[in-house]
C-alpha cells in the first residue's frame, strides 16, 4: 500500500521558509505555502500546491486555506516573534500537533519553547557548530547533532583502524559509538547496515553516531600517534 501523501503548511516564505517548501514538495507532500508578502507567495505558486496571501495569525483564515488538516507546520516568521507565537495559537487551536519553529536568537527559542512546539530551529547557530566541529579537525567531514553532547559524524578512518574490522574493534563496547553505516568512496557504495566482518579501508568514509567528546578525544588521539610516527 502506498504511504499516504502528508499536507504540510508553511508560514513565512523568507529564506528558510522558502526552502522548506521546496525540500517538503520535492518530498512528494503536499505543501501550503502562506505569507502576508504577496511578491513572495508569487515566487512560490509553481513551487508548492498552494500559495496564498494572509494572516496566519488568523484562525479562521488558516482554517479556509486547509490548515486544519495538516500533519505538520513550519512556521518561518523572520523577527517577528509575536506573529510567530500568535501563528502557533492559531495552529494549535485547530489541532496541528507538530509545529517547527524557525527562531533568530537564544531568547526566541525559550520564549517559543514555551509553547510546547515539537522543535525551534536556529540555523545560524547549527550551522555555526557544524562549521566549527569541521574546521576543528580535518578528519570530520560533516557534523549533525542528535541530542545535546551526542552527533553523527561522518569522518576518515583513523589510521589505527585500517585492516581492522568492527567486529574487531569493537567500538560500542570500548568507547560506546556506533559506525552506523560505510561510505566506500572507490566503488561509490554505501552500506548503511555494515558488515561487521568487512576490513575498514583508505577508501571509506565511516558515519559514527556517540559522544562528542568521546569521537573527538578518538580523532585527536590518532592524529598525535600520526605525527609521531
Amino acid at each position: 500500500m502506498a504511504e499516504r501523501r502528508k499536507r504540510f503548511i508553511v508560514v513565512g516564505l523568507g529564506g528558510f521558509g522558502s526552502w522548506a517548501s521546496i525540500a517538503l514538495r520535492q518530498e512528494g507532500h503536499e505543501v501550503i505555502a502562506v505569507d502576508k508578502n504577496g511578491r513572495l507567495v508569487d515566487r512560490a505558486v509553481d513551487q508548492v500546491d498552494v500559495a496564498v496571501v494572509g494572516d496566519a495569525t488568523d484562525r479562521e483564515f488558516l482554517r479556509k486555506v486547509g490548515a486544519e488538516s495538516a500533519d505538520a507546520a513550519v512556521v518561518s516568521t523572520g523577527d517577528d516573534l509575536a506573529a510567530s507565537i500568535l501563528t502557533i495559537l492559531a495552529l494549535r487551536d485547530l489541532g496541528v500537533r507538530d509545529i517547527y519553529v524557525k527562531v533568530n536568537s537564544q531568547e526566541a527559542s525559550r520564549a517559543v519553547e514555551a509553547f510546547n512546539v515539537t522543535e525551534t530551529i536556529f540555523p545560524e547557530r547549527e550551522v555555526a557548530n557544524r562549521l566549527a566541529h569541521r574546521m576543528d579537525t580535518k578528519t570530520v567531514l560533516d557534523y549533525v547533532p542528535i541530542a545535546p553532547g551526542y552527533s553523527i559524524q561522518e569522518i576518515a578512518v583513523p589510521d589505527g583502524w585500517l585492516g581492522k574490522s568492527l567486529s574487531e574493534l569493537r567500538l560500542p563496547h570500548r568507547f560506546g559509538i556506533t559506525v552506523v553505516a560505510i561510505h566506500d568512496l572507490l566503488e561509490g557504495s554505501l552500506n548503511v547496515v555494515p558488515d561487521p566482518a568487512r576490513p575498514l579501508m583508505e577508501s571509506d568514509v565511516i558515519l559514527v553516531a556517540g559522544r562528542d567528546a568521546v569521537v573527538a578525544r578518538l580523532l585527536r588521539e590518532q592524529g598525535e600517534q600520526a605525527a609521531e610516527s
